[in-house]
């Protein structure tokens, strides 16, 4: 989506990143689940929500809207899909709200099928054990993995925290090998150092001229954009992790 890129420059211009998401949802029977990614950013990415429907963006919800899911024989479903609201109280107090915007996405098609959706849904429960100030990253006492495949609910695995977070650490050692990684490292290097150069952190005088040293303030960015590489992408990990299985390269 447009924002996306506004985001991305948001994160890195800030040293703590970002504050903790508001999450999509998955409704099994009487349950209702977080998921630690956002299944429909994929489809919109081609399909983009109309334009000036989302009126609110917030540091914990950059997409706008919250999406609930559910299987239906086995298809992974939307359920509805509401945007943020505001508004200001009798007592001045601002009152938080969600309305539904289904029919303005997905018109008269009463459930739609996720069958471009190929993934992995990270669904916690129990208590947090290790809260992280960052996207989807704070640590919970058990998860629910389901994988995905052109919309099919495939496979599922329980595991508790400490072997989830064993999981993400392989996982991200197969990930740094793929062209997917290599891609978005470079992606988020570039808007890293455009941030960098810009902030003003990096004014760096040149002894003798009294100018400023283009040349070692471009490096420095670029060596500060490689550290946070890998740190922001552990971070948000869970939209690229795809199977129950970690490939073999």
């Amino acid at each position: 989506m447009k924002f996306l890129k506004v985001f991305f420059a948001f994160l890195v211009s800030v040293s703590s990143f970002a504050t903790g998401q508001v999450p999509d949802y998955l409704i099994i029977e009487k349950d209702t689940l977080a998921i630690q990614s956002n299944p429909l950013e994929g489809y919109f990415k081609d399909h983009p929500i109309p334009e000036k429907l989302i009126t609110n963006l917030s540091s914990a919800n950059w997409r706008g809207y919250v999406a609930y899911f559910k299987f239906i024989d086995g298809k992974f479903v939307v359920e509805n899909i509401y945007k943020e609201d505001y508004k200001e109280n009798s007592n001045g107090k601002t009152d938080y709200f969600l309305t539904s915007i289904y029919k303005d996405v997905f018109g008269t098609n009463v459930t739609f099928e996720c069958n471009y959706y190929s993934g992995l849904l990270i669904c916690p429960s129990g208590k947090i054990v290790q809260y992280v100030h960052m996207g989807y990253s704070s640590l919970f006492e058990n998860y629910n993995l389901i994988e995905i495949k052109n919309g099919i609910n495939l496979k599922s695995k329980k595991l508790t925290a400490g072997e989830f977070y064993q999981f993400r650490r392989d996982y991200f050692k197969y990930f740094k090998h793929t062209e997917e990684y290599k891609i978005k490292a470079n992606d988020f290097k570039e808007i890293s150092m455009q941030s960098n150069l810009s902030s003003g952190s990096f004014f760096i005088e040149n002894p003798g001229l009294g100018r400023k040293n283009e040349s070692l303030k471009k490096k420095e960015a670029e060596f500060k954009a490689d550290k946070q590489v890998d740190a922001f992408l552990f971070a948000f990990l869970n939209d690229y992790m795809k199977t129950i299985e970690i490939p073999t390269n």
